[in-house]
């Protein structure tokens, strides 16, 4: 070919696999500052932390004594204090599965009426502003927001005491699980919001609009169209929430109580007032691992779904 187009006087034309070995090294050499970057910031931190939950802490630091001590302690406990990690872990994965369920119940219909509802353009992008803004404000500033709000002289006990309702359990929300619930779904419902409305929007309307020339009822449609096909999307959201919630701090050291305490709490605490750092990067480690499991099977679901 490259012959017969030198005769003709055209410029000779490169085969197509040296095309494909070209672009194949050119996508090579644009991955190697993501896998660098990806190596050098989560790569290497995550082999120190498991090499350290392989030492003993001693009382000047620790010692390089290898072995599986700390992971006994996590899972086992010990006949000193008994085990106080694995509930523990149990208990911040139970209040993990409960704010996922919380941001889902609120997110689906916000995300449903911005891709359906809305038809004016300018109103979806308002909205959709909306959900974004409380992203805009520190995490912090969300948290302590709550505990003013749920405080008894704050703004929820002002409006029960004006009720008449000085007396209600709703004036003791602080310092409970429901006041770390009712914090950490306020902060990652709109993360549910963006991932069930990026899949909702692509569904083409003439599905929902075939459905109803059939005679199929709205609930119906809902039930057994748009929810299966936003599946992906609820998958996607529900991981991000679970795993971020299960391992958040900040929310159950500001308005949870005593016997609230949260796996990540205990790593902080390994860590700081404690001084033992093996044990807390084993605490870690197991933490790590769960989260990674629950990726790995909701990746399986999603792409199940997706077929």
């Amino acid at each position: 070919m490259s012959d017969a187009a030198a005769q003709v006087g055209l410029p000779p034309v490169a085969p197509e696999n040296d095309h494909k070995v070209s672009e194949g090294k050119g996508r090579a050499f644009l991955g190697i500052p993501v896998v660098g970057w990806m190596l050098i910031f989560f790569g290497v931190p995550y082999f120190l932390l498991f090499l350290q939950s392989l030492w003993e802490p001693t009382a000047f630091g620790v010692a390089d004594n290898w072995n599986l001590q700390n992971y006994k302690l996590v899972f086992f406990g010990d006949s000193l204090s008994g085990n106080i990690y694995m509930p523990t872990l149990l208990r911040s994965l139970k209040v993990g599965a409960m704010v996922t369920i919380c941001a889902t119940l609120l997110a689906f219909p916000i995300a449903y009426l911005l891709a359906f509802k809305v038809a004016n353009s300018r109103t979806r992008l308002m909205l959709y502003a909306l959900v974004i803004v409380p992203l805009w404000a520190s995490y912090l500033l969300r948290a302590y927001a709550w505990k003013v709000i749920l405080g008894q002289n704050g703004l929820l006990g002002s409006v029960l005491n004006q009720l008449g309702l000085e007396n209600s359990f709703l004036n003791n929300l602080l310092y409970s699980q429901t006041a770390v619930i009712i914090t950490m779904t306020h902060i990652f419902t709109p993360f549910m919001i963006l991932t069930i409305y990026a899949v909702l929007e692509r569904l083409p309307p003439s599905l929902i609009e075939a459905s109803k020339d059939l005679g199929v009822g709205r609930l119906k449609t809902f039930l057994t169209l748009v929810v299966p096909l936003s599946l992906p999307g609820v998958i996607a959201g529900a991981t991000f929430t679970m795993g971020l919630s299960t391992g958040d701090f900040v929310a159950p050291q500001l308005v949870g109580g005593k016997n609230d305490v949260m796996i990540a709490n205990q790593v902080y605490s390994q860590f700081g007032a404690t001084n033992n750092w093996p044990l807390g990067s084993a605490i870690a480690f197991v933490l790590l691992g769960f989260v990674a499991i629950l990726v790995a099977v909701s990746t399986q679901a999603e792409k199940r779904e997706q077929l």
